[in-house]
């Protein structure tokens, strides 16, 4: 499937510093590919980010509101996005893989635009977005590039530890990625092909299955 154009109109031209950070993405049990939880499999909710079809972090949802507005301040360039795999493919469970990269260039304040969504939307015990409480809540737009499984970046304790990266690879790690460790990941996703149609196709069919469920 194509990804959306969105209308940028509004959005604001960003020039980020050769570096890098990792943000965790819930993805799926029920695929082989590493695809964003919608389907609530990991019973943390429907997860929209990042956003395939509009290449967008932070349009459909104000979703670590505080971690990509912190991402913004600090002007990295590029977001990897990592998981601790739990899909179909038994050889693949429990590593952490870092399956795909944004390279950012433009921003914009969505806050309002969440909170009139949750104020239209909201019903009796719906939590409150995380921006609620934020002066802003930036999202991101840019290019995405997004691999097999096979052929996306495996974190483990050995490889941090030779870059002398702090942290080990489980979804609370919190890395930063300059010089080396930066180009050693990057020239690696991006000598892959990128598919992101297929993860946009799978997101497809996920919203299909939740259509379908609320008909029932």
């Amino acid at each position: 499937m194509p990804i959306a154009q969105i209308n940028l109109e509004g959005w604001q031209d960003y020039i980020g510093k050769e570096s890098g950070i990792l943000l965790y993405v819930e993805t799926s049990m029920q695929s082989v590919l590493p695809v964003r939880d919608q389907l609530n499999d990991n019973e943390k909710g429907a997860f929209w980010e990042p956003n395939y079809e509009t290449s967008t972090w932070g349009l459909e949802s104000c979703l670590y509101a505080k971690r990509v507005n912190a991402i913004v301040k600090a002007k990295h360039k590029y977001v990897f996005f990592g998981t601790r795999y739990a899909g179909f493919d038994a050889d693949y469970t429990d590593k952490y893989l870092i399956m795909g990269f944004m390279e950012v260039s433009k921003t914009r304040d969505m806050r309002e635009r969440h909170i009139r969504q949750y104020m239209l939307n909201a019903e009796e015990g719906t939590p409150e977005p995380e921006c609620m409480m934020l002066n802003e809540s930036l999202a991101l737009y840019g290019d995405m590039h997004f691999v097999g499984l096979e052929d996306s970046f495996e974190v483990t304790h050995d490889w941090l530890k030779g870059h002398e990266l702090r942290g080990r690879p489980t979804r609370q790690l919190r890395l930063v990625m300059e010089d080396e460790p930066l180009t050693e990941v990057m020239e690696h996703l991006k000598s892959k092909p990128n598919i992101i149609g297929e993860y946009v196709q799978i997101a497809h069919e996920f919203k299909l299955a939740m259509l379908a469920d609320e008909d029932d």
